[in-house]
């Protein structure tokens, strides 16, 4: 019953989660993510193509991250470059854990359906730590205001 559900659900709001939307209060969503809308169209629901989609995405994002983090090192004064490698460090412990509770299968459901679930989530993690680094680094730039 839960799992039937859960396929429902999804079914039911997919074009909803699929449509790219703002990026980081940019007002226009990110190239990764229109990418990663078409990917997924194309997928047809299939959930080897929509896997596949994903790791296209999560690798996408994960480039993202650095860059974000690099050029955010750059604009920092040593103490402060120590601070963040040190938040770093921690937010990808904090990744780590998060994925193995999302593979749970009382939060991610079981199923065919599972990793997809999962993979979701780690994108959309992704997706917030480099917002949260760009936005660090416009701090660093330009000031609080």
């Amino acid at each position: 019953m839960k799992k039937s559900l859960l396929a429902l659900s999804l079914a039911a709001f997919a074009p909803l989660a699929l449509a790219a939307e703002p990026f980081c209060d940019s007002g226009h969503p990110h190239p990764i993510d229109v990418q990663f809308e078409r990917d997924m169209e194309a997928s047809n629901g299939v959930t080897l193509e929509m896997r596949n989609a994903q790791g296209r995405a999560y690798e996408r994002w994960d480039t993202e991250l650095n860059m974000e983090y690099r050029e955010l090192m750059g604009n920092l004064a040593a103490d402060e470059k120590a601070a963040l490698k040190k938040a770093q460090r921690a937010w990808l412990k904090f990744r780590e854990a998060e994925s193995e509770f999302w593979w749970t299968e009382s939060i991610s459901g079981g199923g065919t359906l599972q990793p997809v679930m999962a993979s979701d989530q780690a994108i959309e993690l992704l997706k917030a730590r480099v917002c949260q680094l760009r936005r660090y680094k416009d701090m660093a730039v330009h000031g609080l205001s």
